[in-house]
């Protein structure tokens, strides 16, 4: 087994530096850096920075896999769905200045509540995925969904959505929730992703 850290809670407050070596000493392969946290790997770093950042991974026995976002695309404020595409964008050309595969995006929640019907917003979902997707095939950089929000934590529901994206360059990132068992069991769900 290979053990990975996302900085959201335990290495929130580290540098990079830290990071690759409290990874190195506990056997961390790899490691997700989540937006707005110590380490200060986001879209205004400039190329130098990306290139220092890219090159302590590489010399490192870490593998920086991923950037975790806070985009998500079910607002029912089209201005917003957009800036968030455009962010994920920024994301992805950060990615692949820093030598990440992945940018993890969340569809937070379903908006049944507002009265949006639950196909409306996953299609809305769905179609942000693909113009993200294919942004994203060009850099080489793969956009994970992760299983996670109101509604949209239900592995049904990000079936659902990864079928109407239908994009090479999308995939999912099981974040394992109480909404993952079926029959005590999470074989299903895990079929089904």
């Amino acid at each position: 087994m290979k053990l990975g850290l996302v900085t959201y809670n335990l290495a929130r407050g580290w540098s990079i530096e830290k990071i690759i070596e409290m990874c190195s000493k506990t056997g961390f392969e790899a490691v997700e850096l989540r937006t707005t946290h110590a380490h200060g790997v986001e879209p205004t770093m400039k190329l130098e920075e990306r290139r220092k950042v890219r090159e302590a991974f590489e010399r490192s026995p870490v593998r920086l896999l991923s950037l975790g976002t806070t985009c998500e695309y079910h607002s029912l404020n089209k201005a917003e769905v957009d800036r968030n595409i455009e962010t994920t964008k920024a994301f992805i050309r950060l990615a692949y200045d820093v030598g990440a595969l992945g940018v993890k995006v969340r569809p937070n929640r379903l908006m049944e509540d507002y009265g949006i019907p639950r196909e409306k917003t996953i299609k809305q979902i769905a179609e942000a995925l693909r113009q993200c997707g294919d942004y994203a095939e060009q850099y080489g950089v793969e956009v994970w969904l992760e299983v996670h929000g109101y509604g949209t934590s239900d592995p049904r529901c990000i079936r659902d959505i990864m079928e109407l994206s239908n994009h090479p360059y999308v995939g999912v990132c099981w974040n394992s929730n109480e909404t993952d068992l079926i029959n005590g069991s999470i074989r299903e769900s895990f079929n089904m992703l």
